[in-house]
């Protein structure tokens, strides 16, 4: 009896994959308007050049599917690293605790470094169906990190606090994702701590400006809104 065995799923996935990796290459690397999805499938080795309209349909599709690649590896990473004993963290270790995976991840996946930039451009992006897409799928955890917070600086109002966690959250993309510019400063050449010590430095950087005292009183009748 002839066994049949079935190869087109694993292809599939295969080529799926391949295609992913290089959207994300040439994302990080050259922005995420100055690809066309057809120059992607042609870089990939597709023979198919509308490969990436099959599998992702649009541009948001393959933006949604690297979103999740990453996310699903950040996950896994923060998983490994977890503390066996729980317990009531500080304000600096549990800011530590969260960037950790971001700092690892160039390390565990060949592509890491390019999804590290590929996160920063999506952090300030300003096209309003990315950014939607983007504020979708992050506002979970963006609105447990904020609890969090709440929980640590109960003096500072929500807007305010929140304020101070999107400058946070921008800051740490654009600075894990481009650490190489320390080479090359106005400073000198400050490239020479190792990757313990950066994170040790950017907490304390983090945690001096989320505990900062604010000199101005929020009111939010005094707050002009664009129309």
């Amino acid at each position: 009896m002839t066994t049949l065995v079935h190869t087109a799923p694993k292809k599939n996935a295969d080529t799926r994959e391949r295609l992913l990796l290089m959207a994300l290459q040439l994302y990080a690397r050259e922005g995420l308007h100055a690809v066309s999805l057809r120059r992607i499938s042609i870089e990939a080795g597709s023979k198919n050049s509308a490969a990436m309209h099959y599998h992702f349909h649009n541009k948001l599709g393959v933006m949604q599917a690297l979103i999740d690649m990453i996310a699903e590896e950040l996950g896994h990473i923060a998983t490994v690293l977890r503390p066996q004993h729980q317990f009531k963290r500080s304000l600096r270790n549990a800011c530590r605790d969260t960037l950790r995976p971001l700092v690892e991840l160039p390390a565990r996946q060949r592509w890491g470094a390019d999804g590290l930039k590929f996160l920063s451009r999506l952090a300030s992006e300003s096209d309003v169906e990315i950014a939607t897409m983007v504020n979708t799928i992050c506002a979970p955890f963006s609105k447990r990190l904020d609890h969090a917070l709440a929980e640590q600086l109960p003096t500072l109002s929500a807007p305010v606090r929140r304020l101070r966690l999107m400058f946070m959250s921008t800051n740490v993309f654009h600075g894990v994702a481009e650490v190489f510019w320390l080479t090359n400063t106005p400073l000198g050449d400050l490239s020479y701590f190792d990757e313990d010590t950066l994170l040790d430095h950017l907490v304390d950087y983090l945690i001096g400006g989320l505990q900062a005292p604010s000199l101005t009183i929020y009111n939010p009748a005094n707050q002009e809104r664009p129309q």
